[in-house]
């Protein structure tokens, strides 16, 4: 089940990858099953493992989501094919 929601959200990550805000869902929900998965593994053996990985999630979903707001500020929408990256 987990193995499925992980292929389903790598799909979803390449076929949407013009739009920045549906990219940053699917590498959510991507980090999600992650953590169903370590959670199965790691039943009580090292929950502090679990715990590190869900800081390093928190801190790149805030980079990710502040990188979105300085985009659609900057440029007005997060479309991908419109902007030209170059000029960061």
């Amino acid at each position: 089940m987990y193995m499925f929601m992980f292929i389903m959200s790598t799909f979803m990550f390449v076929y949407m990858y013009n739009q920045i805000l549906l990219t940053l869902i699917s590498m959510e929900f991507m980090m999600l099953s992650l953590l169903m998965m370590l959670n199965n593994v790691f039943i009580n053996n090292s929950m502090i493992l679990i715990l590190f990985y869900l800081i390093f999630v928190v801190c790149e979903s805030v980079l990710g989501l502040t990188m979105l707001i300085i985009l659609i500020r900057s440029n007005g929408n997060d479309n991908i094919k419109l902007l030209n990256l170059n000029k960061w």
